[in-house]
């Protein structure tokens, strides 16, 4: 059993590299290492028993809350039998097709398709590649500039990251 309060942070501030955080003050211990083992409903906990409330639900992907069995066993049933299986080049799972069109029978009139990211970063950087690509289409390949919200969170990726107007990113 690891010490959980040195040898795992010791592991953490060595070997994980963290988005928006200073590495260098991360690795030299002059930040906070904060290690999260659990949760349930709307509260987490690390592992010296600290609880909050995480109001970002997961950084917006746990926007239903922790621990709910009903999810964790749908998750576990479809990993048994195909956990995933990429969407390129025209591939596509009965769960993800069936997933789209219950989205798209429940979407505003006038939209048709679907795209499964892995975050809103991902979600951002597609969009800004789907207009690009769009005025393209249209013959406006000059059309290329993208209006953001200054020093708004827009994602961790090149371009969603350049979008904020903070050195950070």
């Amino acid at each position: 059993m690891l010490d959980q309060s040195n040898e795992l942070a010791a592991w953490d501030r060595d070997h994980f590299f963290h988005p928006s955080t200073h590495m260098g003050t991360h690795a030299r211990g002059e930040s906070p290492t904060r290690i999260m083992a659990g949760g349930e409903g709307v509260t987490v906990w690390d592992n010296n028993g600290r609880k909050s409330i995480d109001a970002f639900a997961g950084l917006y992907c746990v926007n239903v809350g922790y621990g709910r069995q009903k999810i964790a066993n749908a998750i576990a049933a479809q990993a048994k039998n195909l956990a995933y299986y990429h969407a390129y080049v025209g591939h596509g799972t009965e769960a993800s097709i069936t997933l789209a069109k219950m989205i798209i029978d429940r979407a505003p009139k006038g939209m048709s398709r679907v795209y499964f990211g892995l975050s809103g970063s991902d979600a951002n950087e597609t969009n800004i590649k789907l207009i690009w690509y769009y005025n393209n289409v249209l013959g406006r390949p000059e059309k290329k500039k993208i209006i953001s919200r200054w020093r708004g969170y827009h994602g961790s990726g090149v371009m969603t990251g350049s979008l904020t107007g903070l050195d950070l990113f």
